[in-house]
């Protein structure tokens, strides 16, 4: 084993410093918005200790808002652009050239979403934004083999020449082992594995390092080239590391009756320090373009401070933030402020059922019509149901029930109250978007509607931000790591298409690309809606063919009405230009059919601009 430097040394305790001030900053966070509570709610876990078991009814709304936001914000994979956004060369033939790479790099990016899952690890990042924040990992991994000409020069590619490093002079070396099988990986992240420094604000630009937590084995440490086999063998024996927060992640997974990678080994086995799970933390220098790796009770850093690996733009990180505080990377979590409400909700109607299994048939005996003799009146008595009581009392009836104590009504306002409370809280999503008809009114239908779409839209746009951000970091790593040329099969708006995807496709270029989404995709594809957005749009387009002449204005009328198939919008415009030539017969147009309503009040208003011909309610129908 070599020798560890004062140095290293150091370095290792300097960061484990800065990690453990940084984790009490985070627990102070999550002690204060209770967002470990929150998780428990939503897996169903809410039930108050001075309740018993039989009295008790869960009524878990965390989760129903939460299945009921998710598919508004992303039902299915967005359309990603990549276009020319700036160029140091004004040559229009090298910036067609360029444009031309934009629309090659675009649908890359639009294969590689359905082969790297994109929809599935972007759901649950969402999913972890509405309890914390959501952070997705964009990187480049391969594996490792053993190299034979380990030891021996480099050679050019005459293979005569040895390669020189620029910088000792030295002949550069055959290492140890080689990279293979290089993939782009999209992995989420555990939010509770990812730290910010302790003074780091709101914005990316007051944050001055990031730290990802890495749990494996030390089997599997040894494996990754970039680790010092000294640190790691300085481990050896120490026990797994694991801090306050993992254990209660631990303890999370027995009550559910999962078992960790902890507990899937014996003690007594001869590999137990190899299967030991050890912390390790990859930790991004933001200001310095630098990154390195430690682990938890290690000697020295497992990797030394090197450059960032290549196609990572200071980190490989992308996160979304529904809330953002005043000077704090970490959020205002949306269910957090739910909370109270849903307990109180679950207390009242737990006391509504409890009242009304305490309540059973109870009876007054007459002594005047029965004196001493209760044989007959025993009779009744069937368990606690059909308990006597003796009395003196005076009238026709020998036995009379006794009236049950009435629940006070305002047990029952008050769960509207805490309802309403919670759909103002956890998102403020209205009836309609939930799935229930609120509304009194298609007037009231129709601001519901609107309303709902600009709360819904505010925290679309954060998603699409997100996706984004992926989007980009992955073309970056394409960029750099991109080997050889490849044919590959695109669905889009343009329809469905092969692309030849060339190395020189991903040539840098004197210039900027900019990166978006198609944001209308996202939304969900319910047929009813999707069919009476045509019609509508139909009816809007075809009532004035002239207007679709404008292929501009015609492109932003299907944005409006969510229709993004770019190769029938292009059929569209050839029948419209026929219309107009008189190729093809006008069509006559429909009035929507009598008992049939309109789900989207935004669609049927959407004609207005074409007058008053166009305001079919989305029904109108198309001969000719």
């Amino acid at each position: 084993m070599g020798r560890k430097s004062k140095k290293q040394q150091d370095t290792q305790a300097e960061w484990e410093n800065k990690i453990y001030r940084a984790k009490k900053v985070r627990q102070n966070w999550k002690d204060q918005f209770r967002v470990d509570l929150a998780y428990e709610y939503f897996e169903g876990r809410q039930k108050d200790p001075s309740y018993s078991n039989t009295d008790w009814i869960t009524i878990n709304s965390i989760y129903s808002h939460v299945k009921s936001q998710l598919p508004a914000l992303y039902s299915a994979d967005p359309y990603f652009y990549v276009k020319l956004k700036r160029s140091f060369h004004p040559n229009p033939m090298e910036i067609a050239l360029w444009e031309k790479r934009g629309m090659i790099r675009s649908a890359y990016l639009n294969y590689l979403k359905g082969e790297l899952k994109l929809k599935e690890k972007s759901r649950i990042c969402i999913q972890d934004a509405f309890f914390k924040y959501g952070v997705a990992k964009v990187h480049y991994t391969t594996e490792s083999t053993e190299n034979p000409d380990f030891g021996k020069s480099m050679m050019a590619e005459d293979e005569i020449t040895p390669l020189i490093d620029e910088t000792s002079g030295e002949p550069l070396m055959e290492p140890e082992v080689i990279p293979i099988n290089g993939r782009y990986n999209i992995t989420r992240i555990l939010p509770d594995d990812i730290l910010w420094d302790e003074d780091a604000g709101t914005l990316e630009d007051d944050w001055t390092w990031i730290a990802q937590r890495v749990r494996m084995t030390l089997e599997q440490a040894k494996k990754n080239p970039l680790y010092k086999k000294q640190a790691l063998k300085s481990l050896e024996f120490k026990g797994e590391t694991e801090d306050d927060e993992l254990r209660a992640r631990e303890e999370r997974k027995k009550g559910n009756n999962i078992k960790g990678r902890s507990e899937l080994f014996s003690p007594t086995e001869e590999k137990r320090a190899e299967n030991e799970l050890v912390s390790f933390w990859e930790i991004y220098n933001l200001k310095k373009g630098t990154w390195l790796v430690i682990a938890e009770n290690g000697e020295i850093p497992v990797m030394e401070e090197r450059e960032l690996p290549p196609g990572v733009e200071k980190h490989p990180f992308a996160f979304l933030f529904f809330t953002r505080r005043e000077d704090s990377p970490y959020p205002i979590p949306r269910m957090s402020q739910g909370l109270d409400p849903a307990r109180e909700y679950n207390r009242a109607r737990s006391d509504i059922q409890k009242h009304r299994k305490r309540f059973n048939r109870k009876y007054i005996a007459s002594k005047q019509a029965f004196g001493n003799d209760t044989s007959e009146i025993s009779k009744l008595e069937s368990g606690d149901d059909g308990t006597i009581i003796m009395a003196n009392m005076t009238g026709d009836s020998a036995i009379t029930p006794i009236k049950d104590a009435q629940l006070d009504q305002m047990r029952y306002q008050e769960l509207a109250y805490l309802k309403a409370e919670m759909i103002e809280l956890l998102g403020g999503s209205s009836d309609e978007a939930r799935g229930i008809a609120g509304a009194d009114s298609a007037t009231q239908a129709g601001i519901l509607d609107k309303r709902l779409e600009m709360k819904e839209g505010d925290a679309l746009s954060m998603v699409v931000d997100f996706v984004t951000t992926i989007a980009r970091k992955l073309d970056q790593l394409v960029q750099t790591h991109i080997t050889r040329d490849e044919a590959i099969k695109v669905v889009g708006p343009q329809g469905e298409f092969w692309e030849l995807v060339r190395q020189d496709d991903y040539t840098d270029i004197d210039g900027e690309y900019e990166y978006s989404v198609n944001v209308g995709a996202t939304i969900p594809q319910l047929p009813q809606v999707e069919r009476q957005s045509w019609m509508a749009f139909l009816g809007m387009a075809f009532s004035n063919p002239a207007m679709l002449l404008s292929k501009r204005l015609f492109k932003k009328m299907a944005e409006l009405h969510h229709i993004e198939d770019e190769a029938m919008l292009e059929e569209i415009y050839r029948i419209a230009v026929g219309m107009i030539k008189g190729q093809i017969p006008m069509g006559q147009q429909q009035a929507s059919q009598a008992g049939i309503g309109e789900s989207r009040p935004m669609s049927a208003v959407g004609g207005a601009p074409a007058g008053i011909q166009s305001l079919v309610k989305g029904n109108a129908a198309i001969s000719g």
